[in-house]
């Protein structure tokens, strides 16, 4: 059976390795992103079962990483999981005009509990 993919978009280079090492342990294939014109590059040429994306970063934030996958009838079917530390009324409500599954504080979320969470929405 084919692991499931999951792509990691962060700007943070710690954050990136420690959760992708988590998925990695815990069975899952990770391909990772620094900012997310690289996202979108990547989630074109992969095609990962689910997103993690980051909504602060250089080059192309979150929001309009969103805006990509959403215009792409193949790309708007993947599930995206929001891990920012963005924590304001204005982003949830921005964040609410997308096809999210879930929103996590990255401070008060630890790698397994954003496995957890992705199993969740994998299955």
């Amino acid at each position: 059976m084919r692991k499931k993919l999951v792509c990691i978009v962060d700007d943070d280079p710690n954050m990136r390795e420690i959760y992708a090492r988590k998925f990695k342990r815990e069975e899952f294939d990770v391909v990772t992103a620094e900012d997310g014109d690289k996202g979108i590059t990547i989630i074109r040429e992969r095609h990962p079962d689910i997103i993690l994306l980051d909504i602060q970063m250089p080059v192309m934030d979150g929001f309009d990483v969103m805006k990509v996958l959403q215009k792409d009838e193949t790309l708007s079917k993947i599930p995206v999981v929001v891990l920012s530390n963005v924590d304001d009324e204005r982003a949830f409500k921005k964040i609410g005009e997308f096809e999210t599954r879930f929103y996590l504080i990255k401070a008060l979320t630890t790698p397994q509990k954003a496995v957890d969470i992705v199993r969740e929405v994998l299955h």
